[in-house]
Parts: C-alpha cells; sequence; structure tokens
C-alpha cells in the first residue's frame, strides 16, 4: 500500500525549498563571499574590510616561530610569552603592518611534533603548505563514507564558510581538528585501533580532546580508548625525546597556572578575545567566578549530551555532528577559526534535508555560519550569545531521539 502525502504538505515542502534557494543560501553566499574577502584584503591591506588583522598568518607565526626556535634550541625564549612576542615582532616586521601586542605559546610541546615537517618550508611556504595540507585531511575525512551527493555538499559547506576563510587568514588548525575528529569518529566501526590513534592526535590541543574519551566509553569502543591513550604517549614521548622534557615540565606548570590563576596578559589579549562560554558570560558583565561556573557547566553539560548521543541510536554522522558542536561549547578557549567545527556539524546534520527544509534549522545554521563574521564577542555585542546557538544545535539534534519514525512519502508497506 502506497502512503501519499497531503497535496498542501506538498505544496508546503516546495514552498520550503523556494525559500532555502531564494532567501537562506543566497544569504549565506553573500557572508561567504564578505570572509573570502576579509582574507584576501588581509594580503592586500589589513584592516581596509571588516576587522584589521594586522597580516595573514599571525597565528601561524606563533606555530612556525616555536618550532623554529625549539629547533635552535632556544627553549627559553618559548616559554616567556614577552620575549617570544618581542622575537615575533622583531624576525617578521616587513610582513606585520603593526606588531603583535601578545603572542606566546601555550601548546603542548606535542604540537611542535606535528610542525616539524613544515619547520624548513620557510614562513610563506610553510603557511600555506600547512592550510592546504590540513584543508585536504579534511576533504578526505568528509568524504569517508559519504554518499557521492551529500558528501559534495557538505564539503562545498564546509571549504566555503567564513569560518574555513578565517582559519586560513589567521593561520590556525582548525581544519586539522575538524579533520582528526571525522577522521577518528567514522573509522571507530571498522578500524577502532586506527581510529584511536587518530583521535589521540587532538592532545596537540587538549581543549578538543576533552570529550573524546567520553565518546570512546559511551560507545564501548575500548580498543579505541586505549589506542587513543598509546597515540597521545607516544606523541609526548616523541617530543620529550627531541626537545627535551624541560618544555613539559615547563608547559605542565603554565597549565595548571592558567587554569588556577590565569595570567592577567593572557586574558587581556587572548582568552577575552575567544567565543568560549566563559568569555561570553564575562563580556556580559558577569563576574569572572560565575562565568567560570556557567563553563564548568557547559563542559558537565556537553559530555552529558555526548555521552547520550554516542549510547543512542542516533546515526554515525549526527553522533559526529554531536560531538563536534559539543567540542566547542565545552572549550575552555576557542577562536572564530573553530567555527569550522561547528559548520561541519551543521552541514552533517543538515545534509538530509535538502529536499524537504526545516526553515528553524536552516536558520539556526545560517546564523553559525555568520558567527565568524560578527567576531569577536569583545567588539560585537551580537557574538556574546553564540554559545546558545551551539546549545540549540545539540538539543535539536538529540531530540531526534525522542521523535518517531516517520515513512516516506511514497512508501510501499
Amino acid at each position: 500500500m502506497s502512503i501519499h502525502a497531503k497535496p498542501g504538505a506538498i505544496s508546503d515542502v516546495s514552498s520550503d525549498r523556494t525559500w532555502l534557494r531564494r532567501c537562506v543560501l543566497p544569504a549565506a553566499f553573500v557572508a561567504s563571499l564578505y570572509g573570502w574577502a576579509l582574507l584576501v584584503s588581509t594580503f592586500i591591506r589589513p584592516g581596509s574590510i571588516g576587522l584589521n588583522l594586522i597580516a595573514p598568518g599571525t597565528d601561524w607565526m606563533v606555530f612556525y616561530g616555536a618550532v623554529r626556535s625549539a629547533l635552535a634550541g632556544h627553549l627559553q625564549l618559548i616559554m616567556n610569552g614577552d620575549d617570544f612576542t618581542a622575537y615575533l615582532n622583531r624576525a617578521f616586521a616587513d610582513w606585520l603592518s603593526s606588531p603583535l601586542e601578545f603572542r606566546p605559546w601555550f601548546y603542548p610541546p606535542s604540537f611542535l611534533v606535528l610542525l616539524l615537517p613544515f619547520a624548513p618550508l620557510g614562513f610563506i611556504g610553510s603557511y600555506f603548505a600547512f592550510q592546504m595540507a590540513s584543508g585536504g585531511l579534511l576533504v578526505a575525512a568528509l568524504k569517508i563514507g559519504a554518499d557521492a551527493v551529500s558528501g559534495r555538499h557538505v564539503t562545498a559547506a564546509v571549504l566555503l564558510s567564513p569560518a574555513a576563510a578565517i582559519n586560513i587568514a589567521d593561520g590556525q588548525c582548525a581544519f586539522l581538528v575538524a579533520a582528526i575528529m571525522i577522521f577518528g569518529i567514522r573509522w571507530l566501526e571498522t578500524r577502532p585501533v586506527l581510529a584511536g590513534a587518530v583521535l589521540g592526535i587532538l592532545s596537540f590541543k587538549p581543549q578538543f580532546l576533552l570529550l573524546v574519551p567520553v565518546a570512546l566509553l559511551a560507545g564501548r569502543q575500548w580498543r579505541g580508548l586505549v589506542a587513543a591513550a598509546c597515540s597521545t604517549l607516544v606523541l609526548a614521548g616523541a617530543s620529550a625525546v627531541i626537545f627535551g622534557a624541560d618544555l613539559w615540565t615547563w608547559w605542565g606548570a603554565q597549565a595548571i597556572a592558567n587554569l588556577a590563576s590565569p595570567e592577567p596578559k593572557w586574558i587581556e589579549y587572548g582568552r577575552i578575545w575567544g567565543h568560549s562560554v566563559w568569555a561570553c558570560a564575562f563580556l556580559l558583565g558577569l563576574p569572572d567566578l560565575l562565568a567560570s561556573l556557567l563553563q564548568l557547566m557547559a563542559i558537565a553539560a556537553s559530555a552529558a549530551a555526548t555521552f547520550v548521543a554516542f549510547r543512542s541510536s542516533l546515526g554515525s554522522d549526527k553522533q559526529l555532528a554531536v560531538l563536534l558542536a559539543a567540542a566547542v561549547l565545552a572549550a575552555p578557549h576557542s577562536g572564530p577559526y573553530d567555527a569550522i567545527l561547528l559548520v561541519a556539524a551543521v552541514a552533517l546534520w543538515l545534509a538530509g534535508e535538502i529536499k524537504a527544509p526545516n526553515r528553524s534549522h536552516w536558520l539556526l545554521g545560517f546564523g553559525i555560519w555568520l558567527v565568524p563574521l560578527v567576531s569577536p564577542p569583545a567588539l560585537v555585542v551580537a557574538a556574546r550569545f553564540a554559545p546558545l546557538l551551539t546549545v540549540a544545535l545539540i538539543g535539536l539534534i538529540l531530540s531526534e531521539l525522542r521523535e518517531p519514525k516517520r515513512l516516506e512519502v511514497g512508501a510501499v508497506a
């Protein structure tokens, strides 16, 4: 017996498709054009369009400067934020349109191991090589297990997004973070040990590793969990062998100190310019203690959402979408470039709604698409509410667990 939709339902679907094609997609395209124009203008004349980023790849200066200093044996330089900033301003004076104010190295020493292949290429060569390599990995990850149509749409959405343009403009590593998470989760069922080993590499940016053990525990992926732990230890061990254990001693002390009593300069020039729950709450006028409490609540809620998603019957892509979004929500520090994880989450979630779009879902996705452009929260009040969009995204994906399965129009019972 065929199940036929009512004429009114077909009309509504057609209207929603028209609305998507004529309103949301053109608006998203214009926003992307602005994001990519910002990237181009940063090469030509920084600040002529949007926020003045001073120069292309200012964050890559930190990565490249750190690995070159470490290879030269100047570890003390990396350990002192003021001296390291002064070094960057001297080394890249011809590239910068104005001096950097404070750019310390706060990453684990294991990140230096990942940067080693790029060190011989020079600053400009390594900058472009890293973006192309990490972007290529992200494309490959998005295509794993995806059908031709949805894979193409999701990949295009992620690469054309304003978040992608900002990631390249800053010279950041969000492409790599997203690629690792997507590779790891999509390989869990077929290659659990390899998946865990890949996920362990996220230890180079530990704020995005927080929820990975939760996902693996919820999915009962014991081999993946052990492999992730081993991968983390191997990467840490390699960095200790190459660069010495002193760097780890310093970094561990710094990490603990920043949790207990962050350096005022790091708050002023770093954390307060991010998109974390703490930063947004603090900028809205909440006391530091209450903002920190909200950040802890965000971590706990994100962990709970991740556990529920990976213990549930949600499809693997929607589980992955929850993890990507929850990782951003839980992160004690994140930037506009990290919205690439949110864009990937939205694209994976909405991939099945192209033929029958839900207007509220696509409006939420459009709001997340715009987040990197209405940034940073320190300057744009609207951006201080961005975490609420992430909460809504996670909530809507998990709400599907309560919905009864629907027979598709035209299905034969």
